[in-house]
């Protein structure tokens, strides 16, 4: 069992919110729909050019095989402006509102098969992409250094571990206000926490499922990492996994 880890960063990200329409919200965190999307880009999976079909066999198939967890590695901002785009339904133009995200920093865990594995820490290490990767639109960049492969890994429970990356909350909000993640403060590390709410694609039973689902995303904090103390965690939709690194008290979760 093996994780390729890498950092990736930009000038600027857009990632956007696909259930706002009328400007370019952008969110904190890619989606990991997304995240796939770039992963596809580094190792040349071809979107779906078909009108009838949104994405490509080799996407999904790249999705379904493929758990990511996301590390936050800065205080980031956003920064708004204004265009004006003409109606097509009156004669006058309005006014659209455009975020982006300023100086991202991540650092991506990427677990799937040993085939998948081993191609993308083949190209992170060449730094030979057959696409290039973007935050999101085509202006913003990525630039991607520090990759490495992580071979003591094993599985363990998410009950009364550290956690500094992402965490999914697998209980859906609109079923279930409560939170499916019970966290405590730690007396030795920080926690400042994000909550975002993103639309997670998955493949179960051999179809696409949809859900959107919250994300806990601890910030850094005056130049040291959160960590979030997780006492109690459910997983309803058994689309996460939590994993140990030799040398390392904290856990990764990856979804």
């Amino acid at each position: 069992m093996s994780i390729v880890s890498f950092d990736l960063e930009g000038d600027f990200a857009a990632f956007k919110d696909p259930s706002v329409t009328t400007n370019q919200t952008v969110t904190v965190i890619p989606s990991k729909s997304a995240l796939i999307g770039l992963l596809g880009a580094l190792l040349g999976i071809k979107r779906s050019n078909s009108f009838d079909r949104l994405y490509s066999e080799g996407y999904l198939d790249l999705l379904e095989k493929t758990t990511v967890g996301i590390q936050v590695n800065n205080q980031t901002s956003k920064c708004t402006f204004f265009t004006n785009h003409r109606s097509l339904k009156e004669d006058k133009t309005k006014p659209y509102k455009t975020e982006l995200l300023i100086n991202p920093k991540y650092t991506i865990y990427v677990k799937s098969t040993d085939e998948v594995n081993q191609i993308l820490i083949d190209k992170l290490k060449t730094n030979n992409f057959v696409f290039s990767p973007m935050l999101g639109h085509a202006y913003c960049p990525a630039r991607i250094q520090r990759s490495r492969e992580i071979s003591s890994v094993k599985t363990v429970d998410p009950e009364d571990t550290l956690v500094s990356t992402v965490v999914l909350d697998e209980v859906m909000e609109s079923k279930d206000s409560k939170s499916g993640i019970d966290f405590a403060k730690h007396p030795d590390f920080p926690a400042k926490v994000l909550v975002e709410r993103h639309l997670h694609l998955y493949v179960a039973e051999g179809s696409l499922k949809r859900a959107v689902l919250r994300h806990y995303i601890p910030i850094p904090e005056n130049g040291k990492t959160s960590v979030l103390y997780i006492t109690n965690y459910d997983s309803p939709l058994s689309l996460t996994k939590f994993y140990s690194i030799d040398g390392s008290n904290q856990v990764l979760c990856l979804f």
